[in-house]
């Protein structure tokens, strides 16, 4: 399920966030076999598809004569334009004419602009930027994972950038004012500590002098984890739609729980609380000035609460700069 919560915002161009990695673009769900899914991502038009055990994921463009692919069909495993029937394959070469001989030739240049994708952890991740000679494992959390039940999914759109989605989550400020009514009613006092650590793309923040095993960890460019309780876990993927939109997948997962009803009533309490919460976010987080956090220039009067936020901002930096961190 998907709930769209929108502001009132200028159009005026906006720098992205859009440093190179593996975004999780769409979630499994939203992906049929014999369709293909249509997608607004870095601000591009792209098509989504499943071929023969690859996924395919492509400008939304076909080289012929520029009509949308998502409007067409996936037929034995390749994406048909709606127009003319073209064929083509998870890479975006054309591999069928079907309006031409088999026996013609068909030219290297008809090809789609395709991005590399992978299927796995129940999400569609394509890389955005440079593409390296060999491309790395998805960084994900397996170990915090492992013998978890779930996902329990929702998702939500969100008015501003991906930056400022990330940074909110990071927040733990925030919680006795934005969710007085829910999550907040839970903290003591609105003082908190807090210590960040960073080590190469990840970045992790536990309550100082806490002994309940609690912290938040963000991995570049876009995933996050919570652990809330004994082996329970809410994650979050935030997929970048423009510079200006968000696209928040929340999940929760738990390893507790054993019996089948109990699992699943448990993970549907946990999952519409989580969407409950990002709404009661984003009802803030849609008013920052800028749908994009600033750099480190003093336009944001950061305090040591913010620890987070810098260290998240100074990575930030280094990644749209297209060097990994230190």
């Amino acid at each position: 399920m998907t709930t769209v919560i929108a502001s009132e915002r200028s159009a005026a161009a906006v720098p992205d966030d859009f440093g190179p990695g593996w975004y999780a673009i769409a979630s499994t769900r939203e992906l049929r076999r014999d369709r293909p899914l249509a997608l607004t991502r870095f601000g591009h038009k792209l098509v989504a598809f499943r071929a023969n055990g690859e996924i395919g994921v492509l400008f939304d463009r076909c080289p012929h004569r520029g009509v949308q692919l998502s409007a067409g069909s996936v037929q034995d495993g390749q994406l048909a334009c709606p127009f003319h029937g073209f064929r083509f394959d998870h890479t975006g070469a054309c591999v069928q004419i079907p309006v031409q001989p088999a026996a013609a030739v068909i030219p290297k240049a008809l090809r789609c602009r395709s991005l590399p994708a992978r299927e796995q952890h129940g999400f569609i991740f394509a890389w955005w930027g440079a593409v390296p000679d060999s491309l790395p494992a998805i960084d994900w959390f397996d170990d915090e994972l492992r013998d978890c039940d779930g996902p329990y999914e929702h998702s939500v759109d969100s008015d501003v950038g991906l930056s400022r989605n990330i940074e909110n989550q990071l927040d733990m400020a925030h919680l006795p004012f934005v969710h007085g009514k829910s999550l907040g009613r839970l903290v003591k006092s609105p003082i908190v500590e807090v210590d960040c650590t960073v080590n190469g793309q990840r970045l992790r923040m536990t309550k100082r002098g806490s002994t309940s095993g609690f912290f938040i960890e963000l991995r570049l460019p876009g995933l996050w984890i919570n652990r809330i309780g004994a082996n329970s876990w809410v994650f979050l993927a935030f997929a970048p739609i423009t510079p200006t939109r968000t696209r928040l997948y929340t999940r929760y997962y738990q390893g507790s729980f054993k019996v089948p009803v109990l699992k699943k009533v448990l993970g549907w309490f946990m999952g519409w609380s989580n969407l409950w919460i990002l709404r009661e976010d984003l009802r803030v987080v849609h008013t920052h000035d800028t749908p994009v956090s600033p750099r480190l220039d003093g336009s944001e009067l950061l305090l040591p609460f913010d620890i987070a936020a810098i260290e998240y901002r100074r990575l930030r930096e280094q990644w749209l700069r297209g060097g990994k961190a230190d």
